[in-house]
Formats: structure tokens, C-alpha cells, sequence
């Protein structure tokens, strides 16, 4: 397979492209810190994210993770399966329903905690404090004007 000078410059050029990178890089140090405990990096977070938001909507779920509802009900699905997870209606509103995290989903949780902590310090360890300072507030900012210009554009529609 012959590779153009071109699509190898379009590629070194493309901010996705190494977001993408690092995103597998650091998923794949996560998950091998954590794959002897009952929860990947992506069911830790997902867990996480539940007990913090608690009682949870999807929607605010997914507002939190930056993603669509039909994703996470796709993760959640199997947490619920398993018992980590509740849904229930609202005992105001019955058309709404909340994610709680169970008994069992808080033992999971905690029996993970250590992993995602040694991957964290890991990680830590790898590029030091200064820049994981800076990769967090960039990517924060980024993430920041990414969703403002998409808002503005979306208004400018309407």
C-alpha cells in the first residue's frame, strides 16, 4: 500500500486524529490497571458519574459525559443487568426516570477505586504535575470553545 506525502500531512495536521491516539493510549493504560477488579475504566465512570448526579436522568447522564442518551443507555443497560445500577420512576413526575447506584454498584465501586487510583498515579508519574495540569485545562478549554461554537451556530440556524 503506497501512503501520499498529502494524506500523511493531513493526518500529522488533525487534532481528532491525535485526541483519538491519546484517548486509546490512556484507555489502554486504565483498563490494564483495572482488569482484575469488577469494573472497567468506562463502567467506573459511567458508576461515578451516577452517584455524583444521583438521582440521575439519562439526559443528565449524558449531558455530563458530552454524549446522547440512546450511548447511555447502551452503557447502563448491562450495569443495570448486573445490579450496579437502578432505575426507578420519579416519585413526582411519573414520566421521568433516575439512575441510582445500588448496594452492590457502590461495593463495585469501591472495589475499583484503588485501580483507577493507581492508573491515575501512574499516569501522574509518566508526564508529571506541570503537564497534566496543562493537558487538563487545555482539553477543558478546548471542549469549552468547541461546545460554544456549537451553540452559536446552532442559534444562528434558528
Amino acid at each position: 500500500m503506497v501512503t501520499s506525502k498529502r494524506n500523511v500531512d493531513l493526518l500529522s495536521q488533525c487534532a481528532l486524529f491525535d485526541v483519538h491516539r491519546l484517548g486509546r493510549v490512556m484507555t489502554g493504560l486504565y483498563n490494564a490497571h483495572m482488569k482484575d477488579v469488577p469494573l472497567s475504566f468506562a463502567q467506573f465512570t459511567m458508576v461515578r458519574n451516577v452517584e455524583a448526579l444521583a438521582p440521575a436522568r439519562v439526559t443528565d447522564v449524558a449531558r455530563a459525559l458530552l454524549t446522547d442518551r440512546t450511548s447511555v443507555t447502551r452503557l447502563i443497560e448491562p450495569l443495570i443487568a448486573r445490579g450496579l445500577l437502578r432505575i426507578e420512576q420519579d416519585g413526582e413526575d411519573g414520566r421521568v426516570r433516575n439512575l441510582t447506584v445500588t448496594t452492590k454498584g457502590r461495593a463495585a465501586l469501591n472495589a475499583s477505586e484503588r485501580a483507577w487510583e493507581d492508573a491515575q498515579r501512574e499516569f501522574y508519574d509518566i508526564v508529571g504535575a506541570d503537564k497534566l495540569t496543562q493537558l487538563r485545562r487545555v482539553l477543558r478549554d478546548t471542549i469549552h470553545l468547541v461546545r460554544e461554537h456549537q451553540e452559536a451556530k446552532e442559534v444562528a440556524k434558528a
